[in-house]
């Protein structure tokens, strides 16, 4: 059973630790949250869900093994094509996504009837255009300035898509773009003014959604902002879902222990919360696993992905492998923390998922892409480390 785990399962052993943990607890989080669900649409079948998102997790990890193997230099040759397809998918989305909460974010496959958002493919397929485009820019007398206006276009057209409909992903996407060129040394002049253009953009976008029929969306983000800066006294007499989902899930956290919660299947909240097994699911962890043993074993399971994905970079012998696992790993706990920061109510509400933890389709499999392609550059690192040794070993014998 050890040979058959060894032949198949490579790359770094503790982020497939990391994995596990996290996998584990999404399963138990769950079945526990979505009880109220299986209640009102699966005839109170409560293990419903939970099978449904246990398959989804499985055809994930069969994901992570499968493309764990696969060379990451393939990655960079279609790294423009699966852009561009994503590109046009998030296009078609714009003009006839499926809408779900007033926004457009799901495209449907015609026959299996199966949705997915476009959004989740562009994040990946930028992160490795992203790690190419600086690659090929990294010395023989070129500098990484030359990477800014390509990647700066196709991002700027990723986000432009998106944005309308998720400012939160399109912040992502954009945010995390910026700190993988800032480590692929691209000048903090085009940085800096790069902030500044958005910042301008996106005001003036709020302004003019008052009268723009067509940016209605960008009222919800300004809304959601004001509540989230604006005294307790204002946040009553305007109240709003967002409010009360804010509310509940500081009540969970604030109702559980420091050491132990209220067990596990003892949630009160996720009764209330609106989406307990998705957009607030760190907050029903720490209700029922407690602070400690919930809430920071989780925090601490994505830190330890990212310090791991550090250790992966600086064994990299070149330069597109390091800026794929950078961009892979800090989209991941980027988006990780903004979870975890709107469940404790540091950030505003935002829809964001946990990574690996959420219930969730075709959001959880991509993640798992991502994964398998972080643990295919390690793989690498691993296996060029030991042909390395054993080519020192044979020069040693020869001599």
């Amino acid at each position: 059973m050890n040979d058959l785990l060894k032949k198949y399962i490579k790359g770094d052993r503790i982020i497939w630790y990391v994995i596990i943990l996290l996998s584990v607890f999404s399963c138990l989080v769950v079945y526990s949250a979505t009880g109220n669900l299986a209640y009102k649409h699966q005839d109170g079948n409560a293990v419903y869900y939970l099978f449904r998102h246990a398959k989804f997790l499985l055809v994930g990890i069969g994901i992570i093994i499968a493309v764990h193997h696969v060379n990451y230099k393939w990655f960079a040759r279609f790294a423009t094509i699966f852009l561009y397809i994503s590109i046009v998918l998030l296009a078609i989305t714009a003009v006839s996504g499926v809408s779900l909460n007033q926004a457009s974010r799901w495209l449907t496959v015609p026959v299996v009837g199966i949705s997915f958002q476009p959004s989740e493919i562009a994040k990946l397929a930028l992160m490795m255009y992203i790690a190419k485009v600086l690659a090929q820019y990294q010395g023989n007398d070129r500098t990484a300035d030359e990477a800014f206006k390509p990647i700066m276009i196709h991002v700027g057209i990723v986000c432009a898509l998106i944005f309308k409909d998720d400012f939160s992903t399109a912040a992502l996407i954009g945010f995390t773009s910026w700190v993988v060129m800032m480590i692929g040394r691209v000048s903090m002049k085009y940085l800096m003014g790069t902030v500044a253009a958005v910042l301008i953009f996106v005001f003036v976008i709020i302004f003019l959604s008052e009268y723009v029929p067509f940016l209605h969306r960008a009222s919800t983000w300004k809304a959601r902002i004001e509540r989230f800066v604006g005294d307790d006294e204002v946040n009553q007499e305007k109240g709003s879902s967002a409010d009360y989902q804010s509310e509940r899930s500081q009540m969970a956290i604030a109702t559980s222990g420091v050491f132990w919660g209220k067990g596990p299947g003892n949630s009160q909240q996720r009764y209330f919360l609106p989406h307990p097994y998705s957009d607030f699911v760190y907050a029903i962890i720490i209700e029922e696993w407690g602070i400690l043993l919930g809430g920071f074993l989780i925090m601490f399971a994505y830190l330890i992905l990212l310090f791991r994905a550090g250790v992966i970079v600086r064994a990299c012998s070149r330069t597109f492998p390091a800026f794929l696992v950078v961009g892979l790993s800090t989209l991941l706990v980027i988006q990780a923390f903004i979870n975890m920061g709107v469940a404790v109510g540091v950030m505003p509400v935002t829809g964001q998922p946990l990574p690996l933890v959420s219930m969730g389709g075709t959001s959880t499999l991509f993640t798992c892409l991502a994964l398998g392609a972080i643990l295919s550059v390690s793989r690498n690192n691993i296996e060029e480390s030991e042909l390395a040794a054993q080519e020192e070993k044979e020069n040693y014998e020869s001599n």
